[in-house]
């Protein structure tokens, strides 16, 4: 009897913060659009605030990418011709805030070249590596280091390719 309550509480309390509201719409998105060519499967970890993700990847002190309770996000890495790079998936609960987001994120980790208008930018950083960023709906895609801007913007391509459209289940 007694496990019988434990697993009757636990799966209400699963179902309840699955249908919790201000969540990212379809929440658990994130992870089902990585593709999976190259990807290193033991790499990919859920990022639920900014602290998880500096515990992998240092990006700032500040939470600039939102990272929360309404958000969904996942690290992984990926094998590349060139090397390894580093991609940080963020679906949000909505475009506006996902476009908010990318405009912020943009001016700060890319150079004063960067457009907000525009939902894509690639370029070489600081440390000689090769990020980039695309805003499609309530997802941030992002890559935060590749060997070459080929490797970049193909694993964007994919994951951009990946996004469902509107209302898609």
């Amino acid at each position: 009897m007694k496990k019988t309550l434990v697993l009757f509480v636990l799966a209400a309390g699963l179902l309840a913060s699955a249908s919790l509201p201000g969540l990212a719409q379809g929440a658990g998105r994130a992870r089902d659009i990585l593709p999976a060519e190259g990807l290193v499967a033991s790499s990919v970890v859920g990022i639920r605030d900014q602290a998880a993700l500096n515990a992998h990847y240092y990006l700032a002190d500040e939470a600039v990418l939102g990272l929360g309770r309404k958000t969904d996000a996942v690290l992984a890495r990926y094998r590349a011709k060139a090397g390894e790079a580093l991609l940080l998936v963020v679906a949000y609960p909505s475009p506006g805030e996902a476009k908010q987001v990318y405009e912020r994120f943009g001016r700060d980790f890319f150079s004063e070249a960067f457009d907000p208008s525009s939902a894509r930018v690639v370029e070489m950083i600081e440390t000689g590596d090769w990020a980039g960023a695309v805003r499609k709906g309530s997802f941030l895609i992002i890559v935060l280091e590749a060997p070459d801007r080929t490797g970049c913007d193909s694993l964007l391509r994919r994951v951009e390719e990946k996004v469902p459209a509107p209302n898609a289940k």
